[in-house]
């Protein structure tokens, strides 16, 4: 059996050129040209000789860190290499990749170079060597669950292999908000309680504790805390952990199109909740730092939620990762599980250049392959929420987030639970479905404007909410109103080049570019902005204000709904151990992050999918690794 380090040239394998290169007559010279790309327009800079492609440089672009990085390296250097246009994107990067492919074919166009000759210069990848290798604990994905679960594995002693199938770290984490939902003393205490907050915790006090099923307990608890505090007299903002549970209930219970109500998980939302505060002090020990404050993402339900100081947490999890000795496989995909004498005891999978890949596990396997927003066929076949629901619809997700390892685990008996709900995330770019490709602040601070210049939606509310009032304005689209207070100092000329955001120093001038009604729309922000004076919406009952949007520039990024996260996956319990269709343990399989069903139920709050990887990744990799 050979050593899986012995054998890393898998991912290196040679390639010849099938056809000779092409004759060219170029005009020698160094030529730029851009093309659209994930976030914004990718430049690349490109030098011709009359016969010869000399060098191909990206020399501007906005795409992800990490998740952008291997087609920048990549693809030009092929190009010069082979002399050919016939490169393969790179998996996981298909925007970035596409968008280098076009700019160089424009810049080669403008040289005078036959385009249609160099991309017939075919390139074929040499038989890759079949890997067989034995770890103790083998994960399959290499997002933040997957990670998540693979350091803990490792400091609790095991020998980890973590494969995953696109060509970098990160899935669908890497290119997420990075919002941490968790009650946290030590900060909350620092900030002041909004009066719309003391009137929304008010208003629990009337709430009747047998309409809350298997959390009737949590919101007796809420309401003997609430009272507590609010006969303290004290003016920090209040949170608790029973909160945040009660919230996670109430944004997770939500009824189908069939007439059946789901709601979280009783006993998985109180290890949640519980431990959530722990993730985020396991991160600041890897080297991850949060903010000194909180504040409410997007759909978050009550202002819990941590931005990190320290940028995108994959880095820090890598680097960690690798610190630990996990052994990482890119470009990796897993095909199905092994099982041997009852139990989970492996994962065979291929490598992008072909080769099978057999990982034997002395202790356990771990799905953290995701879920499946990026696969909206899979999405439609189980919908049991969104009427209509198109099986072409564009997704927030990176591309690899199909639902692999939900049909893996199927494979060996796993029950699923919740697959009918898939959450929609209502501001996202409405061709791509690209999330940071506008601009907005925090919930508070947000105003949504349709086509005809008015507000539509209390935006304070849950994802589902917002996404549903969404699609009922006309085209689905709607405007995200920023001033600039809210934009600061960031240079959006490429956003605004792409498209992708508009700019005025106007009110006016801003709805007469959107092609909106310029009376209606400055009416309507002026009557948002006593709101925001007075804190009481009259006409939605937005609880929570931000500024006002009342000072130039502006921008408007345009919105619409489009896939974001599924809620529905393998069923497991509190040791994160994937049951079976008996409600029986499977021996050596275990599970996190959005592969998992029955956290979220219905409906997940904003920021708590962080939570979620880091609570039951750790969960996952702990017992794993026993």
């Amino acid at each position: 059996m050979k050593h899986l380090k012995t054998l890393v040239a898998f991912v290196l394998c040679a390639v010849m050129v099938l056809s000779a290169c092409p004759v060219l007559a170029m005009t020698a010279g160094t030529y730029t040209a851009e093309a659209m790309g994930n976030n914004a327009m990718v430049k690349v800079s490109v030098t011709v000789d009359a016969d010869k492609i000399v060098d191909v440089e990206v020399i501007e672009h906005a795409e992800t860190p990490g998740l952008s990085d291997k087609p920048i390296a990549d693809i030009p250097a092929a190009i010069e290499q082979y002399q050919s246009l016939a490169v393969d994107a790179i998996s996981g990067a298909t925007k970035t990749s596409v968008a280098i492919l076009a700019a160089v074919e424009a810049a080669l166009t403008e040289a005078g170079a036959d385009v249609a000759a160099l991309k017939a210069v075919k390139i074929e990848k040499e038989a890759a060597e079949d890997i067989e290798a034995t770890y103790d604990v083998v994960v399959l994905g290499g997002g933040g669950a997957g990670l998540t679960a693979a350091i803990t594995a490792a400091q609790a002693g095991a020998k980890v292999v973590l494969i995953e199938k696109t060509a970098a770290l990160g899935g669908n984490t890497l290119i997420a908000g990075q919002g941490f939902n968790a009650a946290d003393p030590a900060r909350q205490s620092k900030m002041e309680m909004d009066p719309a907050l003391r009137k929304e915790l008010e208003s629990y006090l009337e709430l009747d504790p047998a309409d809350f099923g298997d959390f009737a307990d949590v919101l007796t608890t809420v309401k003997g805390q609430i009272t507590d505090y609010l006969n303290s007299g004290a003016t920090y903002l209040f949170d608790s952990v029973e909160l945040h549970m009660l919230h996670h209930y109430m944004g997770g219970k939500r009824t189908g199109i069939d007439g059946t109500t789901i709601t979280p998980d009783r006993a998985l939302t109180e290890v949640f909740a519980k431990n959530a505060l722990a993730g985020l002090e396991w991160v600041e020990s890897l080297g991850g730092g949060w903010s000194d404050t909180t504040s409410t993402i997007l759909g978050a339900m009550w202002p819990r939620s941590h931005g990190l100081s320290t940028g995108n947490v994959i880095p820090t999890l890598e680097k960690a990762a690798r610190a630990a000795g996990v052994e990482i496989m890119l470009s990796t995909a897993g095909k199905e599980l092994i099982v041997a004498d009852g139990k989970v005891a492996g994962a065979i999978a291929e490598t992008s250049d072909g080769a099978k890949v057999t990982l034997h596990a002395n202790k356990g396997v771990i799905l953290a392959t995701g879920g499946f927003s990026a696969n909206a066929k899979m999405v439609a076949q189980y919908n049991n929420y969104w009427p209509g629901m198109s099986d072409t619809m564009a997704s927030t997700n990176a591309a690899s987030l199909s639902g692999d390892g939900i049909v893996m685990a199927q494979a060996v008996g796993a029950d699923l639970t919740g697959m009918g709900f898939a959450q929609l995330m209502p501001s996202s770019h409405p061709v791509d479905g690209s999330l940071f490709s506008g601009v907005w602040g925090s919930a508070e601070t947000q105003v949504f404007v349709n086509k005809e210049g008015k507000r539509y939606v209390n935006e304070y509310a849950e994802r589902d909410v917002l996404s549903k009032a969404a699609l009922e304005q006309t085209d689905g689209i709607f405007y995200i109103i920023c001033d600039k207070d809210i934009v600061g100092t960031r240079d959006l000329s490429a956003m605004e080049a792409a498209g992708n955001v508009v700019l005025a120093n106007s009110l006016e001038e801003l709805a007469n570019k959107l092609g909106i009604p310029a009376d209606t729309f400055i009416a309507e922000m002026d009557r948002y902005n006593s709101f925001v004076e007075t804190k009481v919406d009259l006409d939605w009952g937005k609880p929570l204000f931000g500024q006002k949007i009342d000072e130039a520039p502006f921008c408007a990024t345009p919105r619409s709904p489009a896939l974001h996260h599924t809620m529905g996956g393998v069923k497991i319990n509190v040791e994160a151990e994937v049951l079976d269709t008996e409600g029986k343990a499977i021996p050596g399989l275990y599970a996190a992050g959005e592969v998992c069903g029955g956290i979220h139920a219905g409906n997940r709050l904003g920021g708590n999918a962080m939570t979620d990887f880091l609570v039951f990744g750790r969960i996952a990799g702990e017992n794993a690794a026993k």
